[in-house]
């Protein structure tokens, strides 16, 4: 069976979701998988192991042997882009590449290999998707992000860009659409890529779970210290509101999961998100922590009121401005320890992808 390569359109358009729930369904199949992300940028080290950061939530998913076959390939950390492009050894990547590929497809019934970014990255190496699809003698699903016009346009560019280099296109996958347009969206574009040739593999919806952080990821971020609340580090951040109004405007503003960013001066702001927490606590809180700024410490009687009610208290340094474009700069990833995300992810695709027309679309 010919290796699946799973590239995307664009940046962050859900690559390695895709990849974990197909990982899952093959297996459901009977189906030994092996995965691989072999060029990338994030870097992480698990013992002797270098893992793209998606890599390792993928890893987790394989079992004890994950972090063998995940393994990145070529790290191009800081810099090294620059260094190669003048001292280039195409070949050799190459090579090195296409002998751990060719490793886990003959160990296994199926091998996955997503991509870096978008299919373009990596041709100043010679080692865009288009060269590594070739490579491995692999068939490319791309994904594209939700909408129609868009998401139509930009497949139709990624696959020219694939078919110009000679690689074979299997199909596309149209992810993130907005539950309210669904089915407009998923019978527009079907018919759409099917206007251009390219097969339509499944239409998955958005999954707001799959895009909001942690708590644990905001901390990771901001780098700041956490004045209380361990136990509600794993609270889901789907709403955030910076606390610079009154607190009875304020409490308007609250829907459940929200991330409170308020300057550690503001005590009356500290107390109204306090008792919002206090009364809807069941069925989940309002807030979901605070964002203390300026490095501002509230005093020892707000912290003893944030670890009663196990509320997590993030204190940073940044004022609130930066702590929030930095918070809302930020596309935050699955994690190895996600198990909810990780259980939507197999859950969307065994509902929405064409699993067994993607396999018999891998057939020799």
């Amino acid at each position: 069976m010919r290796p699946l390569y799973i590239a995307g359109t664009r940046r962050d358009v859900g690559k390695t979701t895709l990849s974990l729930g197909l990982l899952h369904s093959f297996r459901k199949r009977g189906l030994t998988v092996a995965y691989t992300k072999p060029l990338g940028q994030r870097v992480s080290k698990i013992d002797d192991h270098r893992l793209h950061d998606d890599a390792m939530v993928v890893s987790r998913l394989l079992g004890e042997e994950g972090c063998d076959q995940a393994e990145m390939v070529i790290a191009l950390n800081k810099g090294r882009v620059e260094k190669e492009i003048y001292d280039l050894d195409m070949a050799d990547q190459m090579v090195r590449i296409q002998e751990t590929c060719k490793r886990l497809a003959d160990e296994n019934d199926i091998l996955i290999v997503e991509s870096m970014g978008h299919v373009a990255m990596g041709s100043c190496l010679g080692l865009s998707s288009a060269h590594v699809i070739q490579g491995i003698n692999a068939r490319a699903l791309l994904i594209a992000g939700g909408g129609i016009g868009r998401a139509i346009d930009d497949v139709a560019l990624c696959g020219g860009f694939l078919k110009s280099q000679g690689t074979e296109l299997l199909g596309a996958v149209i992810n993130k659409v907005w539950p309210q347009k669904y089915t407009r969206v998923m019978k527009a574009t079907t018919q759409g890529l099917a206007n251009l040739g390219i097969r339509s593999y499944g239409t998955v919806p958005f999954e707001e779970e799959l895009s909001c952080p942690t708590m644990q990821q905001v901390q990771d971020l901001l780098k700041g210290e956490l004045l209380s609340g361990e136990q509600g580090m794993r609270n889901i951040v789907s709403h955030t509101i910076i606390a610079a109004m009154e607190p009875g405007h304020m409490i308007d503003h609250l829907r459940r999961g929200t991330l409170v960013i308020t300057p550690g001066d503001n005590h009356a702001n500290m107390k109204a998100s306090l008792r919002a927490y206090m009364i809807s606590r069941q069925g989940g809180p309002l807030v979901s922590g605070l964002i203390i700024t300026g490095g501002f410490h509230p005093g020892d009687e707000y912290v003893r009121m944030f670890k009663e009610l196990q509320l997590p208290a993030i204190l940073v340094k940044e004022d609130t401005y930066r702590a929030a474009s930095k918070f809302h700069e930020t596309t935050f990833k699955i994690t190895p320890d996600d198990h909810e995300k990780i259980n939507a992810a197999i859950c969307l695709v065994a509902e929405y992808l064409d699993v067994d027309g993607i396999l018999a679309g891998l057939a020799d």
